[in-house]
């Protein structure tokens, strides 16, 4: 669909609902364990023997991301409307449609997949990873660099191949799965709640960022002219902006689970109890009747929509903070130092995508519409990011 066609489009929940197509970014996990004070990226990583060493430094392309639609069963929708140019896909911007999803079709950067109650749906990477989708689920095709797949709602079981080079990495209002052998099962409840059981050693977690600094400190502007007249082409001024915008991008943590741990993430990166029907499932078969019905409890839309638009906001804040550091000193910053810039950007893109699209599908039930307006910012920012870290 083209911009102007979504000007005229008359509500501001339509409009809500066209922030939600995917992004070009960069992401990697973070590094194996360390504690550096002074590193935005706070690495939380007991990692298995399978994890990637310092993943975090490595500028890894997985926009444009390629899925076959290569198994349906029941019924479900594919959107092509918001289809993203993408040099990786093959794919420029065209005009879509809305019809039923069919065994071969391809879903690519934009496009979003919205599955029924009691269908199940595989899609499958050229590498031969796979996602299943059993019963009611919302995905999109990422645009982003640095992920495979947006969930926004539903259960989903995430496997990569044994010989993917990359696996699979999804995101979800509550932060990004990545899984490089075996498998994981996901599922993104109605309120935007995470639920992740790993089937294997090869399945980490990029939640939501720490809370940052209850005190930061930031240079006056006369401080900062002060020193502009003093050294104007002194490297020590690029030192202290890039320090300033460092106490605003909020850090990030990661997480290696073992086979058959499990983790329960709210939409504001913290952890939550694991449901009590879900507690004595030991295996990734039996947990999927209890989690469907957990994923489609309907929970109250005023506190799911007031909870989502605040964890939006703070990635809109974290896009903006990563864009001004890439646009002022990017071409200063060290390789690693630059990668963990855009992988902290395309985490924060990944996040809003799917916060945007489950707060627009709540929304449609009745609520705060109003509240949602500071992630319908989600378009502007994904062509600023294309434009700095593309």
């Amino acid at each position: 669909m083209q911009a102007t066609s979504r000007r005229a489009l008359p509500t501001v929940l339509l409009a809500l609902g066209l922030g939600c197509s995917p992004h070009r970014a960069a992401a990697s996990p973070p590094a194996p364990p360390r504690t550096d004070a002074t590193a935005a990226v706070a690495a939380h990583q007991p990692a298995p023997a399978t994890a990637d060493a310092g993943a975090a430094t490595v500028l890894r392309r997985f926009g444009g991301v390629r899925l076959t639609l290569a198994a349906v069963q029941g019924a479900a929708t594919l959107d092509t409307t918001l289809r993203l140019p993408s040099e990786a896909a093959g794919t420029t911007p065209q005009d879509g449609g809305v019809g039923a999803a069919q065994t071969g079709a391809s879903l690519l950067p934009g496009d979003g997949l919205v599955t029924a109650d009691g269908a199940e749906l595989t899609l499958a990477t050229a590498h031969r990873d796979h996602v299943v989708l059993h019963g009611a689920a919302t995905v999109e095709g990422a645009g982003h660099t640095g992920s495979s797949l947006v969930l926004s709602y539903g259960v989903a079981t995430l496997e990569a191949a044994p010989l993917s080079p990359d696996g699979l990495r999804v995101d979800t209002p509550s932060g990004r799965v990545i899984v490089r052998s075996g498998s994981a099962l996901v599922a993104v409840s109605d309120d935007g709640w995470t639920f992740v059981l790993a089937d294997g050693d090869g399945v980490t977690l990029w939640p939501g960022p720490p809370a940052p600094p209850a005190q930061a400190t930031r240079l006056a502007p006369d401080q900062i002219a002060a020193l502009r007249r003093q050294t104007p082409e002194h490297p020590v001024l690029l030192d202290v902006e890039i320090r300033e915008l460092d106490a605003v991008l909020r850090p990030v943590a990661s997480r290696a689970l073992h086979a058959g741990e499990r983790v329960v993430l709210d939409p504001l990166g913290g952890n939550g109890m694991i449901p009590r029907p879900l507690a004595a499932v030991r295996d990734v078969p039996a947990a999927r009747a209890p989690l469907l019905r957990w994923a489609s409890t309907h929970r109250p839309n005023v506190i799911a929509i007031g909870v989502l638009s605040r964890a939006g906001a703070a990635d809109v804040g974290d896009v903006n903070a990563a864009l001004t550091r890439l646009r002022n000193s990017g071409s200063a910053l060290a390789d690693d130092t630059r990668a963990r810039v855009q992988s902290q950007l395309s985490l924060a893109l990944g996040r809003l995508a799917a916060r945007s699209r489950r707060g627009r599908d709540l929304a449609v039930r009745g609520g705060d519409v109003t509240a949602l307006v500071q992630m319908a910012r989600f378009e502007s920012l994904r062509d600023d990011a294309s434009t700095v870290a593309p």
